[in-house]
């Protein structure tokens, strides 16, 4: 039987139960089904959310840079990217070859009402099915390039030296990107990396027919090598595969179909969210609360699959 795919995160009351009710299956298959589901009304705290996130996670990845904050001296817990500015819609580490497949968010103190701060997210599949047949035909046929610049630190914590990533390939992280991703290390320098991986636009979804995009081709969220400060920080370039630009009207096309399908969750102290971060882009609104607490997890989930 296929599956039947809904654009709408599910939300997942806890009508009495406790999450150690939830079975595993109950999680993926609403997972499979809607992309994102919203937790409510299960009296978790931030520990009771990690511990319900490690049961379906081989291992964290942790952002080493400075729009982040440790969210917990225990675990791998980070504030989100700090600041009350909207963000636009992205794939979590969508520009590393080794992106974590689950996205967890969790509501520690939720902004006030009236004043924004609403997490988005819209479903990849469903744009695909929003765009022209030409354009649909393009991305079929036509891979992305990630061209990244970072400090060599930071290379290290999120790629070549982390400990969960080693555990996911087994051994060297470098051979096995090399092998299977497209990966090029472009330039090493004592302090700065840069390195390049190349990727599919668009990904069949399970046995459905259907396609989802699943590259960071349209956002605004990323850093240019020229912007200010980009030296000490991730910045990057998506080009098509031989480096020419995407055109104007196929990225246009893109964030219109994103804009025309993207949802607002809003959040109530205690939520807690899961997030398919190959299918769901996610983002959020301006928040004019300072006080709005949210902090994540980024996870390899323990169905996750090297390319």
């Amino acid at each position: 039987m296929s599956l039947t795919i809904s654009d709408r995160p599910m939300l997942l009351a806890s009508q009495g139960r406790n999450l150690t009710d939830l079975a595993a299956d109950e999680v993926w298959n609403a997972l499979a089904m809607h992309g994102a589901i919203l937790f409510r009304d299960f009296s978790v705290d931030a520990d009771g959310f990690y511990a319900f996130a490690s049961r379906f996670s081989r291992g964290f990845l942790t952002s080493p840079f400075d729009d982040r904050k440790p969210a917990s001296d225990k675990n791998e817990l980070q504030t989100v990217t700090v600041g009350q500015a909207g963000l636009s819609l992205h794939f979590e580490y969508g520009n590393i070859p080794l992106r974590p497949d689950l996205l967890w968010f969790y509501c520690r103190k939720a902004a006030a009402e009236g004043t924004g701060g609403e997490t988005l997210v819209a479903d990849g599949v469903s744009i695909f099915d929003r765009l022209q047949p030409a354009t649909q035909n393009l991305l079929r046929t036509r891979r992305v390039k990630y061209r990244n610049y970072l400090p060599s630190r930071a290379f290290e914590a999120v790629v070549s030296k982390n400990r969960v990533i080693e555990n996911l390939v087994g051994g060297d992280v470098i051979a096995t990107l090399s092998a299977n991703h497209r990966f090029n290390l472009a330039e090493e320098s004592g302090q700065r990396i840069v390195f390049e991986f190349i990727a599919p636009s668009v990904l069949p979804v399970g046995d459905t027919g259907r396609m989802k995009i699943c590259q960071n081709m349209f956002t605004n969220a990323y850093k240019k090598p020229t912007d200010d400060q980009a030296e000490d920080s991730f910045s990057t370039l998506v080009t098509w595969e031989n480096g020419s630009e995407i055109e104007h009207e196929v990225l246009e096309e893109l964030k219109q179909a994103a804009r025309s399908l993207t949802r607002g969750i809003r959040w109530r102290t205690g939520d807690f969210a899961l997030i398919d971060n190959n299918r769901m882009l996610h983002g959020r609104n301006h928040t004019s609360d300072p006080e709005r607490d949210i902090v994540m997890l980024s996870s390899f989930s323990t169905r996750f699959q090297l390319g």
